[in-house]
């Protein structure tokens, strides 16, 4: 009896009394080395960036560009010292060339034709200086092509076109063979320009880059 009266004790005790915690003890996490990078270097990646080096020259710009060059120079100066000599004539026969081909063939143009004769030995004689120095070598270039594609036509319409391209003529050579490959020249350097040997490139630094800064532009170097 007094066994259970003192069970009876023990559970009622038990039921008012208040548990008590059990504490952990706290972890402290120690910090990463990238949350210490993050700190004092704004989170950046603290591996050396890589490091590229150009490649060697190869055959193309140690042998064939600069042959290129030289052949694109020999070209343009040898076009021009073949070219200026038909301005000469046209000076020296203005009224023959007037009344024979500017005149004959081309009398629906406006003026004098004394006019245009002077003009076609103007562009050939300037123009022969000026690409042969490469001097504003794609507008002078494109003029002496308009030039030489009007001398194109002119032997066309005085006579025809001999049998192109199979026929052989007796003159051994089309009258209009000279001046379609003065067409095809010109029209290179209308669109390539002089080349590197030339005082577009070595002084003006650029012929396009030159005219970007006359029309108020920025040039590819700045």
């Amino acid at each position: 009896m007094r066994i259970l009266v003192a069970g009876m004790v023990a559970m009622t005790a038990g039921a008012f009394t208040t548990p008590m915690k059990v504490s952990t003890p706290a972890v402290v996490s120690q910090p990463s080395t990238t949350s210490l990078n993050a700190a004092f270097f704004g989170n950046k990646d603290s591996s050396p960036e890589p490091t590229f080096e150009p490649p060697e020259p190869g055959l193309q710009e140690k042998i064939f560009d600069p042959l290129s060059d030289v052949f694109v120079t020999a070209l343009r100066i040898g076009t021009c010292a073949l070219m200026i000599h038909h301005g000469f004539d046209k000076v020296q026969n203005v009224d023959g060339f007037s009344a024979n081909v500017v005149a004959k063939f081309f009398g629906f143009l406006p003026g004098p034709p004394a006019f245009w004769t002077l003009s076609a030995a103007g562009t050939q004689i300037v123009g022969s200086g000026l690409l042969a120095l490469g001097i504003l070598a794609r507008p002078v270039a494109l003029s002496m092509c308009a030039t030489m594609a009007v001398a194109v036509t002119f032997h066309l319409l005085n006579t025809g076109a001999e049998g192109f391209p199979l026929a052989v003529v007796p003159q051994h050579s089309y009258n209009f063979e000279l001046a379609a490959m003065y067409v095809g020249v010109l029209a290179y350097f209308g669109v390539a320009g002089a080349g590197a040997y030339s005082v577009d490139e070595i002084v003006f630094g650029g012929e396009l880059n030159l005219y970007k800064k006359i029309l108020g532009g920025s040039s590819d170097e700045e």
